[in-house]
Protein backbone atom coordinates (compact mmCIF):
# COMPACT_ATOMS: atom_id res chain seq x y z
CA UNK A 1 0.00 0.00 0.00
CA UNK A 2 1.11 3.26 -0.68
CA UNK A 3 0.01 6.86 0.06
CA UNK A 4 -0.45 9.45 -2.75
CA UNK A 5 -0.67 12.51 -0.22
CA UNK A 6 1.03 11.97 2.38
CA UNK A 7 1.67 15.26 3.67
CA UNK A 8 -2.22 15.15 4.73
CA UNK A 9 -0.61 13.27 7.74
CA UNK A 10 -0.77 16.24 9.20
CA UNK A 11 -4.56 16.75 9.42
CA UNK A 12 -4.38 14.37 12.07
CA UNK A 13 -2.63 16.09 14.34
CA UNK A 14 -6.61 17.20 15.26
CA UNK A 15 -6.69 14.10 17.43
CA UNK A 16 -3.94 15.24 19.23
CA UNK A 17 -5.87 18.55 19.88
CA UNK A 18 -9.33 16.91 20.45
CA UNK A 19 -7.57 14.99 23.03
CA UNK A 20 -5.72 17.40 24.65
CA UNK A 21 -9.28 19.62 24.96
CA UNK A 22 -10.59 16.63 26.53
CA UNK A 23 -8.02 16.34 29.28
CA UNK A 24 -7.73 20.03 30.08
CA UNK A 25 -10.71 20.41 32.29
CA UNK A 26 -10.74 22.94 35.51
CA UNK A 27 -11.09 21.19 39.01
CA UNK A 28 -13.62 21.88 40.90
CA UNK A 29 -14.01 25.16 42.98
CA UNK A 30 -14.31 24.80 46.78
CA UNK A 31 -17.28 26.56 48.74
CA UNK A 32 -17.73 26.65 52.14
CA UNK A 33 -21.76 25.14 52.37
CA UNK A 34 -24.14 23.57 54.76
CA UNK A 35 -24.11 19.61 54.85
CA UNK A 36 -27.40 19.46 53.83
CA UNK A 37 -27.37 21.60 50.40
CA UNK A 38 -24.56 19.12 49.50
CA UNK A 39 -25.84 16.13 50.12
CA UNK A 40 -29.16 17.14 48.26
CA UNK A 41 -27.29 18.32 45.39
CA UNK A 42 -25.59 15.03 45.08
CA UNK A 43 -28.60 13.09 44.96
CA UNK A 44 -30.20 15.02 42.36
CA UNK A 45 -27.28 15.17 39.57
CA UNK A 46 -25.73 11.74 40.52
CA UNK A 47 -27.48 10.36 37.48
CA UNK A 48 -27.10 13.25 35.23
CA UNK A 49 -23.29 13.63 35.86
CA UNK A 50 -23.32 9.73 35.39
CA UNK A 51 -25.59 10.31 31.80
CA UNK A 52 -23.30 13.22 30.76
CA UNK A 53 -20.12 12.10 31.70
CA UNK A 54 -20.85 9.04 29.47
CA UNK A 55 -22.27 11.37 26.77
CA UNK A 56 -18.96 12.99 26.20
CA UNK A 57 -16.87 10.42 26.26
CA UNK A 58 -18.94 8.84 23.43
CA UNK A 59 -18.68 12.23 21.63
CA UNK A 60 -14.90 12.38 22.72
CA UNK A 61 -14.34 8.49 21.03
CA UNK A 62 -16.57 9.11 18.15
CA UNK A 63 -15.09 12.39 17.25
CA UNK A 64 -11.81 11.04 17.32
CA UNK A 65 -13.01 8.33 14.96
CA UNK A 66 -13.91 10.96 12.84
CA UNK A 67 -10.84 12.61 12.24
CA UNK A 68 -8.68 9.81 12.14
CA UNK A 69 -10.45 7.95 9.29
CA UNK A 70 -10.94 11.99 7.40
CA UNK A 71 -7.18 12.37 8.06
CA UNK A 72 -6.28 8.92 6.49
CA UNK A 73 -8.81 9.27 3.76
CA UNK A 74 -7.06 12.66 2.91
CA UNK A 75 -3.65 11.02 2.10
CA UNK A 76 -5.17 8.86 -0.51
CA UNK A 77 -4.15 5.38 0.67
CA UNK A 78 -4.04 3.10 -2.68
CA UNK A 79 -2.84 -0.63 -3.52
CA UNK A 80 0.16 -0.54 -6.44
CA UNK A 81 -1.45 -2.91 -9.05
CA UNK A 82 0.34 -3.97 -11.73
CA UNK A 83 -0.72 -3.10 -14.94
CA UNK A 84 -2.04 -6.35 -17.06
CA UNK A 85 -0.34 -5.58 -19.97
CA UNK A 86 3.47 -4.28 -20.63
CA UNK A 87 3.58 -1.70 -22.88
CA UNK A 88 6.36 -0.95 -24.93
CA UNK A 89 7.21 2.05 -27.14
CA UNK A 90 8.92 1.66 -30.62
CA UNK A 91 10.26 4.56 -33.21
CA UNK A 92 11.34 3.87 -36.19
CA UNK A 93 13.39 5.98 -38.35
CA UNK A 94 11.98 5.89 -42.16
CA UNK A 95 15.03 4.24 -44.73
CA UNK A 96 13.53 6.01 -48.04
CA UNK A 97 12.61 8.69 -49.49
CA UNK A 98 9.59 10.88 -48.34
CA UNK A 99 10.13 9.28 -44.86
CA UNK A 100 8.86 5.76 -46.53
CA UNK A 101 9.15 3.18 -43.78
CA UNK A 102 10.40 0.40 -45.86
CA UNK A 103 11.02 -3.38 -44.78
CA UNK A 104 7.96 -2.63 -41.88
CA UNK A 105 6.90 -6.17 -41.65
CA UNK A 106 10.55 -7.08 -40.65
CA UNK A 107 10.75 -4.33 -37.89
CA UNK A 108 7.53 -5.41 -36.15
CA UNK A 109 8.87 -9.23 -35.97
CA UNK A 110 12.07 -8.04 -34.38
CA UNK A 111 10.41 -5.50 -32.29
CA UNK A 112 7.98 -8.36 -30.82
CA UNK A 113 10.98 -10.48 -30.51
CA UNK A 114 12.99 -8.23 -28.56
CA UNK A 115 10.60 -7.22 -26.41
CA UNK A 116 9.46 -10.75 -25.71
CA UNK A 117 13.34 -11.98 -25.05
CA UNK A 118 13.98 -8.86 -22.63
CA UNK A 119 10.44 -9.88 -20.66
CA UNK A 120 11.57 -13.82 -20.53
CA UNK A 121 15.00 -12.56 -18.91
CA UNK A 122 13.83 -9.94 -16.78
CA UNK A 123 10.58 -11.44 -15.31
CA UNK A 124 10.54 -15.57 -16.51
CA UNK A 125 7.22 -14.50 -18.07
CA UNK A 126 7.23 -16.94 -21.81
CA UNK A 127 3.80 -15.57 -22.52
CA UNK A 128 3.42 -12.48 -21.08
CA UNK A 129 0.86 -9.66 -22.71
CA UNK A 130 2.83 -7.28 -24.87
CA UNK A 131 1.31 -3.94 -26.37
CA UNK A 132 3.61 -2.96 -29.38
CA UNK A 133 3.02 1.16 -30.35
CA UNK A 134 4.88 2.23 -33.24
CA UNK A 135 5.65 5.95 -33.79
CA UNK A 136 6.75 6.98 -37.19
CA UNK A 137 7.28 10.64 -39.10
CA UNK A 138 5.35 9.44 -41.99
CA UNK A 139 1.31 9.66 -42.92
CA UNK A 140 1.77 5.92 -44.97
CA UNK A 141 0.99 3.80 -41.91
CA UNK A 142 -0.76 6.04 -39.65
CA UNK A 143 -4.12 4.88 -40.13
CA UNK A 144 -2.71 1.60 -38.48
CA UNK A 145 -4.33 0.92 -34.87
CA UNK A 146 -0.51 0.68 -33.09
CA UNK A 147 0.58 3.64 -35.10
CA UNK A 148 1.13 7.15 -34.31
CA UNK A 149 2.28 9.57 -35.97
CA UNK A 150 5.35 12.11 -35.47
CA UNK A 151 6.07 15.39 -36.82
CA UNK A 152 8.43 15.34 -39.56
CA UNK A 153 11.70 16.93 -38.55
CA UNK A 154 15.28 17.14 -37.98
CA UNK A 155 16.24 13.39 -35.96
CA UNK A 156 16.47 15.59 -32.72
CA UNK A 157 13.10 16.70 -33.34
CA UNK A 158 11.37 13.43 -33.58
CA UNK A 159 13.28 11.96 -31.16
CA UNK A 160 12.45 14.64 -28.12
CA UNK A 161 8.53 14.12 -29.48
CA UNK A 162 9.27 10.24 -28.72
CA UNK A 163 10.17 11.23 -25.22
CA UNK A 164 7.58 13.46 -24.44
CA UNK A 165 4.99 10.88 -25.96
CA UNK A 166 6.21 7.92 -24.23
CA UNK A 167 6.85 9.13 -20.49
CA UNK A 168 4.56 6.75 -19.25
CA UNK A 169 5.34 3.59 -21.57
CA UNK A 170 6.92 0.16 -19.30
CA UNK A 171 10.18 0.39 -22.23
CA UNK A 172 11.15 1.70 -25.33
CA UNK A 173 13.33 0.61 -28.87
CA UNK A 174 14.60 2.74 -31.09
CA UNK A 175 15.36 1.64 -34.52
CA UNK A 176 17.68 4.52 -36.08
CA UNK A 177 19.62 4.78 -39.51
CA UNK A 178 23.23 4.53 -37.47
CA UNK A 179 24.43 5.04 -33.86
CA UNK A 180 23.56 8.45 -31.69
CA UNK A 181 25.02 9.33 -28.90
CA UNK A 182 23.83 10.04 -25.89
CA UNK A 183 20.71 7.91 -25.51
CA UNK A 184 18.73 6.95 -22.25
CA UNK A 185 20.53 3.79 -20.57
CA UNK A 186 16.92 2.60 -20.43
CA UNK A 187 16.09 2.66 -24.15
CA UNK A 188 16.89 -0.30 -26.85
CA UNK A 189 18.58 1.05 -29.42
CA UNK A 190 18.87 -1.27 -32.52
CA UNK A 191 19.79 -1.36 -35.93
CA UNK A 192 17.55 -0.17 -38.69
CA UNK A 193 18.81 -2.03 -41.15
CA UNK A 194 20.89 -5.53 -41.15
CA UNK A 195 23.27 -4.58 -44.20
CA UNK A 196 24.48 -2.00 -45.78
CA UNK A 197 23.04 -0.67 -48.75
CA UNK A 198 25.57 0.15 -51.69
CA UNK A 199 25.71 1.92 -54.87
CA UNK A 200 22.94 4.41 -53.57
CA UNK A 201 22.48 8.27 -55.70
CA UNK A 202 23.26 11.13 -53.11
CA UNK A 203 22.82 14.06 -55.09
CA UNK A 204 22.76 15.58 -58.07
CA UNK A 205 23.60 19.26 -58.46
CA UNK A 206 25.32 21.33 -61.42
CA UNK A 207 24.73 24.09 -63.83
CA UNK A 208 23.68 24.43 -67.31
CA UNK A 209 27.01 23.50 -68.66
CA UNK A 210 27.64 20.29 -66.34
CA UNK A 211 26.26 18.02 -63.72
CA UNK A 212 27.74 16.40 -60.49
CA UNK A 213 26.75 12.82 -59.49
CA UNK A 214 27.46 11.47 -55.95
CA UNK A 215 27.27 8.21 -54.85
CA UNK A 216 27.81 5.94 -51.85
CA UNK A 217 30.25 2.71 -52.75
CA UNK A 218 30.34 0.26 -55.81
CA UNK A 219 28.63 -0.15 -58.53
CA UNK A 220 28.44 3.80 -59.51
CA UNK A 221 25.16 4.72 -60.81
CA UNK A 222 24.14 4.52 -64.50
CA UNK A 223 23.75 7.97 -65.91
CA UNK A 224 22.59 7.58 -69.73
CA UNK A 225 22.17 10.95 -71.97
CA UNK A 226 25.21 12.59 -70.55
CA UNK A 227 28.92 12.19 -71.25
CA UNK A 228 31.43 11.23 -68.66
CA UNK A 229 33.95 14.13 -67.81
CA UNK A 230 35.60 13.09 -64.51
CA UNK A 231 35.43 10.39 -61.31
CA UNK A 232 36.58 11.00 -58.38
CA UNK A 233 36.57 9.37 -55.00
CA UNK A 234 38.89 10.31 -51.51
CA UNK A 235 37.66 8.93 -48.87
CA UNK A 236 34.10 10.04 -48.84
CA UNK A 237 31.35 9.39 -51.70
CA UNK A 238 31.93 9.14 -55.40
CA UNK A 239 32.05 12.36 -57.46
CA UNK A 240 31.25 11.93 -61.13
CA UNK A 241 31.09 14.95 -63.13
CA UNK A 242 28.95 14.80 -67.11
CA UNK A 243 27.86 16.59 -69.55
CA UNK A 244 24.33 16.86 -70.77
CA UNK A 245 23.82 15.38 -74.17
CA UNK A 246 20.60 16.97 -74.52
CA UNK A 247 17.38 18.24 -72.32
CA UNK A 248 16.91 15.83 -70.51
CA UNK A 249 18.98 12.58 -68.89
CA UNK A 250 18.42 9.54 -66.43
CA UNK A 251 20.27 8.13 -63.76
CA UNK A 252 19.64 4.63 -62.14
CA UNK A 253 20.86 2.97 -59.22
CA UNK A 254 20.13 0.25 -56.65
CA UNK A 255 16.74 2.11 -55.50
CA UNK A 256 15.26 2.92 -59.02
CA UNK A 257 15.82 4.94 -62.04
CA UNK A 258 15.41 9.07 -61.68
CA UNK A 259 14.98 11.65 -64.84
CA UNK A 260 16.18 15.00 -64.79
CA UNK A 261 15.24 17.66 -66.79
CA UNK A 262 17.32 21.03 -67.64
CA UNK A 263 15.65 23.38 -65.59
CA UNK A 264 16.48 26.85 -67.97
CA UNK A 265 17.14 30.54 -66.11
CA UNK A 266 14.04 32.39 -67.82
CA UNK A 267 14.51 36.33 -67.63
CA UNK A 268 12.23 38.92 -69.11
CA UNK A 269 12.83 42.52 -69.11
CA UNK A 270 10.18 45.66 -69.38
CA UNK A 271 11.05 49.20 -70.34
CA UNK A 272 13.00 50.20 -67.10
CA UNK A 273 15.29 47.72 -68.97
CA UNK A 274 17.41 49.40 -71.46
CA UNK A 275 20.75 50.48 -71.02
CA UNK A 276 23.88 49.43 -72.10
CA UNK A 277 24.89 48.60 -68.88
CA UNK A 278 21.48 46.77 -68.13
CA UNK A 279 22.39 44.97 -71.26
CA UNK A 280 25.36 43.92 -70.60
CA UNK A 281 24.46 42.78 -66.92
CA UNK A 282 21.95 40.90 -68.15
CA UNK A 283 24.42 39.01 -70.89
CA UNK A 284 26.54 38.15 -68.30
CA UNK A 285 24.04 35.95 -66.25
CA UNK A 286 23.78 33.97 -69.22
CA UNK A 287 19.95 33.38 -69.43
CA UNK A 288 18.07 30.85 -71.87
CA UNK A 289 15.50 31.33 -74.46
CA UNK A 290 12.15 31.99 -73.18
CA UNK A 291 10.00 30.25 -76.29
CA UNK A 292 7.25 31.53 -74.98
CA UNK A 293 7.61 30.48 -71.57
CA UNK A 294 6.91 32.54 -68.37
CA UNK A 295 10.30 34.16 -66.82
CA UNK A 296 11.12 33.57 -63.71
CA UNK A 297 11.71 37.02 -63.04
CA UNK A 298 11.09 40.53 -64.49
CA UNK A 299 13.77 43.92 -64.65
CA UNK A 300 12.26 47.22 -65.49
CA UNK A 301 8.78 46.02 -65.99
CA UNK A 302 6.15 48.20 -64.06
CA UNK A 303 3.12 45.10 -64.38
CA UNK A 304 4.35 41.59 -64.00
CA UNK A 305 5.71 39.96 -60.91
CA UNK A 306 8.03 38.62 -59.68
CA UNK A 307 10.44 41.66 -60.68
CA UNK A 308 13.11 44.07 -59.72
CA UNK A 309 12.42 47.49 -61.12
CA UNK A 310 14.68 50.14 -61.03
CA UNK A 311 13.94 54.35 -60.72
CA UNK A 312 10.73 53.98 -58.84
CA UNK A 313 11.41 57.15 -57.05
CA UNK A 314 11.33 61.10 -57.32
CA UNK A 315 13.07 64.05 -56.99
CA UNK A 316 13.71 64.68 -53.63
CA UNK A 317 16.70 66.78 -51.86
CA UNK A 318 19.02 64.03 -49.92
CA UNK A 319 21.61 66.66 -48.96
CA UNK A 320 21.40 66.25 -45.38
CA UNK A 321 20.23 62.74 -45.34
CA UNK A 322 21.63 59.20 -43.86
CA UNK A 323 21.26 56.23 -44.56
CA UNK A 324 19.44 53.10 -42.42
CA UNK A 325 19.14 49.44 -43.52
CA UNK A 326 19.43 45.98 -42.05
CA UNK A 327 23.00 44.66 -43.08
CA UNK A 328 21.84 41.02 -42.40
CA UNK A 329 18.87 41.57 -45.10
CA UNK A 330 19.40 38.82 -48.52
CA UNK A 331 19.87 41.68 -50.30
CA UNK A 332 23.46 43.02 -48.79
CA UNK A 333 25.16 39.87 -48.83
CA UNK A 334 28.47 40.39 -49.40
CA UNK A 335 27.72 43.91 -51.21
CA UNK A 336 30.55 46.32 -51.17
CA UNK A 337 28.26 49.46 -50.43
CA UNK A 338 30.76 51.61 -49.93
CA UNK A 339 30.80 51.04 -53.88
CA UNK A 340 27.06 52.54 -54.30
CA UNK A 341 26.53 56.49 -53.88
CA UNK A 342 22.29 55.39 -53.19
CA UNK A 343 21.68 59.59 -52.33
CA UNK A 344 23.98 60.80 -55.44
CA UNK A 345 20.91 60.62 -57.90
CA UNK A 346 18.76 62.82 -55.65
CA UNK A 347 15.77 60.33 -56.14
CA UNK A 348 12.98 58.87 -53.06
CA UNK A 349 9.68 56.87 -53.06
CA UNK A 350 7.74 57.76 -50.49
CA UNK A 351 6.58 56.44 -47.66
CA UNK A 352 3.54 53.71 -47.77
CA UNK A 353 1.64 50.90 -46.23
CA UNK A 354 2.25 47.62 -46.58
CA UNK A 355 5.48 47.38 -47.85
CA UNK A 356 8.80 46.49 -45.84
CA UNK A 357 11.45 49.38 -46.40
CA UNK A 358 15.13 47.70 -46.76
CA UNK A 359 17.05 51.19 -47.28
CA UNK A 360 15.61 54.42 -45.78
CA UNK A 361 16.45 57.66 -45.96
CA UNK A 362 16.58 59.38 -42.71
CA UNK A 363 16.67 63.21 -41.62
CA UNK A 364 17.47 64.23 -37.83
CA UNK A 365 16.65 61.10 -36.68
CA UNK A 366 13.46 60.75 -38.49
CA UNK A 367 12.65 58.64 -41.82
CA UNK A 368 11.53 60.39 -44.65
CA UNK A 369 11.17 58.23 -47.30
CA UNK A 370 12.65 54.71 -48.80
CA UNK A 371 15.37 54.06 -51.49
CA UNK A 372 15.13 50.28 -51.55
CA UNK A 373 11.81 48.04 -50.43
CA UNK A 374 9.85 45.25 -51.04
CA UNK A 375 6.14 45.19 -51.88
CA UNK A 376 3.52 43.00 -53.26
CA UNK A 377 4.33 40.15 -50.86
CA UNK A 378 8.03 40.43 -51.54
CA UNK A 379 7.23 39.81 -55.69
CA UNK A 380 8.81 43.17 -56.49
CA UNK A 381 11.57 45.41 -55.31
CA UNK A 382 11.94 49.11 -56.20
CA UNK A 383 14.70 51.18 -56.28
CA UNK A 384 14.53 54.79 -56.11
CA UNK A 385 17.25 55.30 -58.37
CA UNK A 386 18.86 52.97 -60.46
CA UNK A 387 22.32 51.81 -58.63
CA UNK A 388 23.41 49.24 -61.57
CA UNK A 389 24.32 52.22 -64.10
CA UNK A 390 26.29 53.82 -61.72
CA UNK A 391 28.42 51.27 -59.60
CA UNK A 392 31.45 49.39 -60.66
CA UNK A 393 30.57 46.28 -62.89
CA UNK A 394 31.23 43.51 -60.42
CA UNK A 395 29.39 45.42 -58.03
CA UNK A 396 26.44 45.98 -59.76
CA UNK A 397 26.31 42.55 -60.98
CA UNK A 398 26.34 41.01 -57.54
CA UNK A 399 23.47 43.82 -56.72
CA UNK A 400 21.44 42.33 -59.04
CA UNK A 401 22.46 38.46 -58.47
CA UNK A 402 20.72 39.16 -54.93
CA UNK A 403 17.90 40.76 -56.16
CA UNK A 404 17.05 38.10 -58.39
CA UNK A 405 17.26 36.03 -55.22
CA UNK A 406 15.40 38.15 -53.00
CA UNK A 407 12.17 38.17 -55.37
CA UNK A 408 12.76 34.87 -57.15
CA UNK A 409 14.12 32.91 -53.95
CA UNK A 410 16.97 31.88 -55.69
CA UNK A 411 20.55 33.48 -56.91
CA UNK A 412 21.41 32.88 -60.82
CA UNK A 413 24.73 32.13 -59.27
CA UNK A 414 23.39 29.22 -57.31
CA UNK A 415 20.85 28.26 -59.78
CA UNK A 416 20.43 24.50 -60.19
CA UNK A 417 20.43 23.70 -64.09
CA UNK A 418 18.34 20.25 -63.44
CA UNK A 419 15.69 19.65 -62.03
CA UNK A 420 13.95 15.91 -61.20
CA UNK A 421 10.79 15.12 -63.12
CA UNK A 422 10.50 11.20 -62.51
CA UNK A 423 11.23 8.64 -60.08
CA UNK A 424 12.07 8.20 -56.42
CA UNK A 425 13.43 11.03 -54.19
CA UNK A 426 16.68 10.73 -53.20
CA UNK A 427 17.90 9.83 -49.38
CA UNK A 428 19.37 11.50 -47.02
CA UNK A 429 23.09 11.27 -45.89
CA UNK A 430 21.89 8.61 -42.84
CA UNK A 431 19.40 6.51 -45.00
CA UNK A 432 21.98 6.07 -47.53
CA UNK A 433 24.53 5.20 -45.17
CA UNK A 434 22.95 2.91 -43.15
CA UNK A 435 24.41 -0.07 -42.02
CA UNK A 436 24.33 -2.56 -39.09
CA UNK A 437 25.78 -1.99 -35.73
CA UNK A 438 25.43 -3.35 -32.00
CA UNK A 439 22.65 -2.62 -30.47
CA UNK A 440 23.10 -0.88 -27.05
CA UNK A 441 21.22 0.02 -24.08
CA UNK A 442 18.80 -2.63 -22.66
CA UNK A 443 15.04 -2.86 -22.31
CA UNK A 444 14.50 -3.71 -18.59
CA UNK A 445 11.39 -5.08 -18.58
CA UNK A 446 11.81 -7.06 -14.58
CA UNK A 447 9.15 -4.97 -13.15
CA UNK A 448 6.09 -3.10 -15.47
CA UNK A 449 4.33 0.14 -14.52
CA UNK A 450 1.80 -0.29 -12.02
CA UNK A 451 -1.48 1.13 -11.23
CA UNK A 452 -2.83 2.81 -7.84
CA UNK A 453 -6.22 1.26 -6.72
CA UNK A 454 -7.09 3.86 -4.37
CA UNK A 455 -10.22 3.27 -1.71
CA UNK A 456 -9.70 7.00 -0.04
CA UNK A 457 -13.92 7.62 -1.18
CA UNK A 458 -14.98 4.48 1.35
CA UNK A 459 -12.81 6.24 4.09
CA UNK A 460 -14.49 9.91 3.35
CA UNK A 461 -17.93 8.09 3.47
CA UNK A 462 -17.03 6.60 6.81
CA UNK A 463 -15.86 10.03 8.15
CA UNK A 464 -18.61 11.51 7.31
CA UNK A 465 -20.98 9.08 8.86
CA UNK A 466 -19.09 9.61 12.06
CA UNK A 467 -19.60 13.11 12.15
CA UNK A 468 -22.82 13.08 11.53
CA UNK A 469 -23.01 10.64 14.78
CA UNK A 470 -20.93 13.00 16.52
CA UNK A 471 -23.05 15.79 16.14
CA UNK A 472 -26.51 13.55 16.71
CA UNK A 473 -24.75 12.94 19.89
CA UNK A 474 -23.75 16.40 20.72
CA UNK A 475 -27.08 17.81 20.53
CA UNK A 476 -28.42 15.20 22.89
CA UNK A 477 -26.40 16.27 25.49
CA UNK A 478 -27.21 20.37 24.96
CA UNK A 479 -30.80 19.56 25.17
CA UNK A 480 -31.29 16.43 27.67
CA UNK A 481 -34.99 15.23 27.72
CA UNK A 482 -36.60 13.51 31.05
CA UNK A 483 -36.72 9.75 30.78
CA UNK A 484 -40.62 8.63 31.49
CA UNK A 485 -41.34 8.26 34.70
CA UNK A 486 -38.35 10.66 36.21
CA UNK A 487 -38.92 13.10 38.67
CA UNK A 488 -38.23 17.30 37.94
CA UNK A 489 -37.17 18.76 41.57
CA UNK A 490 -37.04 22.53 42.61
CA UNK A 491 -34.57 23.75 45.49
CA UNK A 492 -35.97 26.16 47.07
Amino acid sequence: MTLLAWPAMLLLSAAAILIALAAWRQGPKHREVGTLLIWRRVADQHVARQERRRSFDLLLWTLLAGVIVGGIAATRPAWMVHAGVMRVAVYVEPTGPGNQQLDMDEVRQRAEDFALSSVARGSGELDADIELTFFLPSDGLAQQADVRRLQPGPLRAELAQFDVATAKFDGRILFLNARLSPVGLEDLLLPRVLQRRHGVLLSVSGGRESVTVKSLGEPAPWVSGATLISTTSVAGPLTSAYRPNSAQFEVRDVSGTRAFRRRPLLIGTGGGWSGDAHVALLDALQPDSADGRPPDVWLGSDEQMPAVRVSAGDSADLSKAELAFDPQHPLFRDLPLADFQWLAEGKLMAPADNVQSLLTAVVDGEPVGDLVRLRDGGKVLEFAGDPFTRAPVASAALLLDNAIGVVSGVRPSEWQGFEQVEGPGLLTERQAQADYFDPRGSLDMASRSSEPLEFSTWLCVAAGLLLLVAAAIAAQSKNPRPKPGAVVRSIG
